[in-house]
């Protein structure tokens, strides 16, 4: 065997095992998982969306993503999670339009061991520890707290008293039932009256129409909560179709681009700030520590902040 032909050889190993060490296609992709939202009509996911894709992109991740056409397109969510099964993937990122009707299509994931890692709304953990479902990770804020924050300061712009209104989120829903007790608490101990509340199903249209049906029967009506921003700009369309503009007070919940907008304007006066973008990071994060091995704690809790006039950005 001749010398030049040693070297060519050993070469050739040589490059070969250069590129099994540097694996630059397995290394990028070397946990596959799924981010599944609620409505991509709703611009706070496409929030959650840009933070989960920056965290994807630090951590190598190949990140699938997907969202229902609307809130209540729950059956269309159900869909979404048995296709990520079917493609593979080893961790979903779930923010589940309906706490309770998403937890059987859950638990298939899990069952074909699948991680699963909960974002925003929570899961409801007696319908899930009925099936035998654990989440790995929730990860969100504390909605009850956020709606306390969004009705203090609307108690405070009302003086402590007058009549007001809540539109509701989608009932039953985690999130829509915490937001609603942290509101209704910031009423007690006032001599404000609840004169309604009424689900708008987290829309704008349901938002318009909903509380122009709640005005003309309560047209003395001062203060308003919405469980979310959507409402809360059909809500303020109904205001001012009512001839009522800077007569209600408004506090709302997400920080859109469009409700700090209103509240430039002032026809919006506060909302709450959760952070979607760091629940999207936060979630691909837990994910990729879980599936390296690492120990993860049960919540990561993402910190609220209330958007006023006196510091929107």
């Amino acid at each position: 065997m001749s010398k030049k032909f040693i070297r060519v050889v050993l070469l050739l190993i040589f490059i070969s095992l250069s590129a099994g060490c540097s694996k630059p296609d397995s290394a990028h992709y070397r946990y596959k998982m799924a981010l599944v939202m609620k409505a991509a009509s709703n611009p706070f996911f496409a929030r959650m969306e840009e933070g989960a894709r920056q965290a994807a992109d630090s951590f190598k991740v190949n990140l699938l993503i997907a969202a229902i056409t609307r809130e209540t397109d729950i059956n269309q969510q159900v869909s979404l999670i048995e296709n990520m099964i079917v493609q593979g993937v080893q961790a979903i990122l779930i923010a589940p339009a309906d706490s309770k009707a998403i937890v059987n299509a859950l638990k298939k994931a899990q069952d074909a061991g699948i991680r699963l890692i909960n974002i925003d709304n929570r899961i409801d953990a007696a319908t899930a520890a009925a099936v035998g479902l654990k989440i790995d990770c929730y990860v969100g804020v504390d909605n009850e707290a956020g709606g306390k924050m969004a009705g203090d300061y609307l108690v405070k712009l009302m003086s402590k008293k007058g009549k007001a209104a809540m539109l509701e989120g989608i009932r039953g829903v985690d999130n829509a039932e915490a937001r609603k007790r942290g509101f209704l608490k910031a009423l007690e101990g006032t001599q404000i009256e609840l004169a309604a509340s009424q689900s708008a199903n987290w829309a704008q249209d349901q938002g318009l129409d909903v509380f122009a049906n709640i005005l003309q029967a309560n047209p003395d009506i001062s203060g308003l909560f919405c469980a979310n921003d959507m409402m809360a700009l059909g809500a303020i369309q109904a205001i001012d179709q009512a001839g009522k503009s800077g007569k209600i007070f408004v506090t709302s919940y997400d920080n859109l681009q469009a409700a700090r907008q209103a509240i430039a304007a002032r026809r919006l006066h506060a909302t709450i700030e959760q952070h979607p973008e760091r629940m999207g990071f936060g979630g691909v994060e837990v994910a990729k520590n879980l599936l390296a091995g690492r120990q993860i704690d049960p919540e990561m809790m993402i910190e609220l902040e209330l958007v006023t006039e006196k510091n929107i950005r």
